[in-house]
């Protein structure tokens, strides 16, 4: 108990500035003394870590901490039970898609949300896993930053991690833009393996309409979600019979759409051609 309150007193005496904060709410505390003269060495220029004048880059400094040895997230007696904590003040099924893509990406497929709250100003949620490494700050901040989704802060408590993420400008990265040169003519193609698209729609007009078709022409099954900018859902249609075409309204709102084969989505592997309309004109069937 003494050696645990010497040890507490040590790490409160020690600057309370953004960085030193930073620094401790990532390193344990007995790593965060017993290598106190090389943090002060590596972050001896502060203004370098600081995102705003009283706060520090998080994902600078917990990089800064892994480069140089002081941040371990490889655990060489084996796997272990680890957790994540996302925050965000809005938006929350976009940043979901998000984390979870961009923790895909990095190979993280097995996790699982092991809880979620929200309230009047945040939503939050945590994946819990079991592995041998824990999620590098690093290369999470690169694959959200395809989102434009940053990562505001960082910390943790032994195997648990927290992270505050923010967009001001959110973004698909998969999705394809479809503008109003895209005609029955001259469609904008795409291809994607999965069979599943996600498209960026044009700004919403009432006599405006989306075309849908097999590249390689034939039937399909429509199963397609209009979503507005943050990804709520605001619409569904589904198509009870094969279709040789999809035409639809925009509906108001939205941004995104996704569309895919509600039976067998690989139909779709070999490409679709989408084309921008105003209702009074033919269509190309």
């Amino acid at each position: 108990m003494r050696k645990l309150l010497i040890l507490l007193s040590l790490v409160g005496a020690l600057s309370g500035d953004a960085i030193n904060d930073k620094v401790r709410a990532l390193v344990d505390p007995q790593s965060y003394v017993t290598h106190q003269r090389l943090i002060e060495i590596i972050f001896k220029n502060k203004k370098e870590f600081l995102a705003e004048p009283d706060r520090a880059d998080s994902v600078k400094v917990a990089a800064t901490l892994k480069d140089n040895g002081l941040l371990d997230i490889f655990y060489r007696d084996g796997p272990r039970n680890l957790s994540a904590t996302f925050r965000s003040a809005k938006s929350p099924m976009f940043f979901l898609k998000a984390a979870s893509d961009s923790l895909s990406d990095l190979g993280y497929n097995f996790t699982r949300i092991s809880a979620m709250r929200s309230d009047s100003l945040f939503f939050e949620w945590t994946i819990s896993y079991r592995s041998d490494h824990a999620i590098d700050p690093a290369q999470l901040s690169k694959r959200l930053a395809a989102f434009r989704v940053k990562i505001d802060d960082i910390s943790k408590q032994g195997d648990d991690w927290r992270y505050s993420l923010t967009a001001k400008n959110p973004s698909l990265p998969e999705a394809i833009a479809l503008e109003s040169k895209h005609t029955t003519e001259e469609p904008l193609s795409a291809q994607n393996m999965s069979g599943e698209y996600w498209i960026k729609l044009p700004p919403y007009s009432k006599s405006s309409r989306i075309g849908i078709r097999k590249k390689t022409g034939g039937s399909w099954v429509v199963y397609a979600v209009f979503y507005d900018d943050a990804l709520q859902p605001i619409q569904t249609a589904v198509s009870a019979n094969a279709v040789r075409a999809f035409i639809s309204p925009f509906p108001e709102n939205a941004a995104y759409m996704k569309i895919t084969d509600n039976d067998i989505a690989v139909t779709l592997q070999h490409g679709l051609q989408f084309w921008f309309e105003v209702v009074g004109t033919q269509t190309q069937r």
